[in-house]
């Protein structure tokens, strides 16, 4: 059973020695150094930066919070765009414009910093040990930096969560109850960031609850803690609506979120393929919530949410991974040395500093050698770590740069398809084409056109001979990664033609007279032959939109 304070101590957690206590300080300190050096040191492009950073450009050009109406589709010219992430791509915009690569690097290590802040905090307040400590910044960071390698909006919700259930975590404690004040504010904020802020409107309603019926059981009066936490959750429900589109937020919220999505980090985590790394946060609740008498009853609810959450959706591992950062310092501390006896007594031994020295070392030195070897290999091709790189080879997360290059030195544009991961890339470097569907889904696309596309991206040769994507929409060229099922069927339609190939992509442009000239040059061997760097800089293949 949980004891009903985290920082109750244990027969297996016997005082430290103050010479055993300052090494422990430095040891600890080494880990959250490295640690965070781990999460933050390479950066790759994700598909949507280049959406990202240009809605931010344009916002700060037009003068404009976000635009409400869509500019770039011509399956859904105009339609209501509901931009839930302005105050990221006004940042990202404007941090581009000013500092470039530079800039955005900051931007992403600035919050992930934050994270590891309130970690080592809880770890303090909670007394966690050097071994309970290492682990969980050693194993968290390797979890997490699966989710920050990338430059992205969620980065800021990762911030804001460790903040709130820091906050959370130290007011259902008795302590520190004036930082639970600062949250509704903060989803003030956070609303306009990141869809993510419903995380941490749903774990501070998850403590209030726990607060409310915690006192049902115990049938006593309120106390000013429950009063201030019902109190800090209603303010917070009410910040949320300080956005551009008030209530109307939730309600594409509740569309984007309450049907199935085919995107995969959306996916449950036992329906797609995905790193090791992403099971680490189970495996860190399974060694501490059984064996432990560290933990309490909201402790375990809000890690039971957030847990289901993360099986549900790969997307919010990386928020059960933060939680387990803030929420499990204690509990761990208390159940390594029941689950691991020898191995702590020897630490405590006559020769347990030279082991416990040891030990952080192989565990720190293999945490740093799978990231400089890529991190080095990209610095070689011209990419240090503050350069954000673009890989220009492979399907999404690579980017079709070859193709772009193409298209603009045969005079090529119109309405085109491509893959959802692509379409923004092409917003940003050629803004001549219109686009039939993008990485933005149901914040601008209806469900019918949503469904139209992934059938397309589905379809087969066998398939019958008219699909909308290409027959309802006037669509006059399509960009495919090589791989894709599609290529086949479109290779067996009469009314299309190949004009492109390398071992990346296909294009194909419409039978119309006004390809007919770009065709004949194919035919001839007079289409421009292009080639690129496997690797370049963020944005790659040129400067700023034009």
């Amino acid at each position: 059973m949980p004891d009903a304070q985290s920082e109750t101590p244990t027969e297996s957690s016997p005082p430290v020695p103050p010479l055993e206590e300052r090494l422990d300080r430095r040891l600890f300190l080494i880990t959250l150094i490295v640690g965070y050096l781990f999460s933050c040191t390479l950066v790759l492009a994700d598909p949507d930066i280049w959406g990202h950073t240009l809605y931010g450009i344009r916002a700060l050009e037009l003068g404009v919070l976000c635009e409400h109406t869509d500019p770039f589709s011509y399956t859904a010219p105009n339609a209501r765009w509901v931009n839930h992430e302005w105050l990221t791509e006004m940042q990202f915009g404007w941090l581009w414009l000013h500092f470039g690569n530079p800039g955005l690097w900051t931007w992403r290590n600035a919050l992930v910093l934050v994270v590891f802040l309130c970690a080592a905090a809880e770890m303090r307040h909670q007394k966690a040990s050097l071994g309970a400590s290492i682990v969980l910044l050693a194993y968290g960071a390797e979890c997490l930096s699966q989710f920050v390698i990338f430059v992205r909006p969620q980065v800021s919700t990762f911030a804001l969560f460790a903040f709130t259930l820091l906050a959370l975590k130290r007011h259902s404690d008795g302590r520190g109850r004036g930082a639970i004040w600062a949250l509704p504010p903060l989803q003030a904020i956070w609303v306009n960031l990141h869809g993510g802020f419903l995380a941490g409107l749903g774990v501070t309603g998850l403590y209030a609850g726990m607060e409310v019926l915690s006192l049902c059981r115990s049938q006593r009066r309120w106390t000013s803690r429950q009063f201030q936490i019902t109190i800090v959750f209603g303010l917070s429900i009410l910040a949320t609506l300080i956005n551009p589109y008030g209530p109307n937020l939730y309600a594409m919220l509740w569309e984007h979120l309450a049907t199935k999505q085919p995107v995969v980090e959306w996916q449950p985590l036992w329906g797609a393929q995905q790193a090791p790394t992403y099971y680490v946060p189970f495996i860190l609740l399974a060694l501490a919530l059984p064996v432990s008498r560290r933990w309490t009853w909201t402790d375990g609810a809000v890690l039971a949410m957030i847990g289901f959450q993360a099986l549900s959706h790969i997307r919010h591992v990386a928020l059960l991974s933060v939680a387990c950062m803030i929420l499990l310092p204690g509990p761990l501390t208390d159940s390594l040395p029941r689950l691991f006896p020898h191995l702590t007594s020897k630490l405590r031994g006559p020769g347990g500093r030279k082991l416990k020295l040891l030990t952080t070392g192989a565990a720190l030195g293999a945490l740093l050698v799978l990231q400089l070897r890529v991190t080095f290999d990209l610095w070689m091709r011209g990419l240090p770590p503050w350069v954000i790189a673009v890989e220009a080879r492979s399907s999404v997360p690579g980017m079709p740069v070859r193709a772009v290059k193409f298209l603009k030195e045969a005079g090529v544009s119109g309405n085109l398809l491509t893959d959802y991961g692509w379409a923004q890339f092409m917003f940003w470097h050629a803004p001549e084409f219109k686009l039939a569907f993008d990485g933005r889904y149901r914040t601008v696309y209806s469900s019918e056109i949503e469904a139209e596309f992934m059938s397309f991206q589905r379809v087969s040769k066998e398939q019958p001979e008219q699909t909308p994507m290409l027959d309802k929409y006037p669509t006059e060229i399509v960009l495919l990664p090589i791989q894709s099922s599609s290529v086949a069927y479109l290779l067996q339609r009469a009314d299309w033609a190949e004009l492109y190939q390398d071992d990346q992509v296909y294009i194909f442009v419409r039978r119309i007279p006004r390809f007919d000239l770009l065709l004949e040059r194919k035919r001839k061997g007079e289409l421009p032959i292009v080639d690129t760097p496997v690797w370049q800089p963020f944005p790659a293949y040129t400067g700023l939109p034009d």
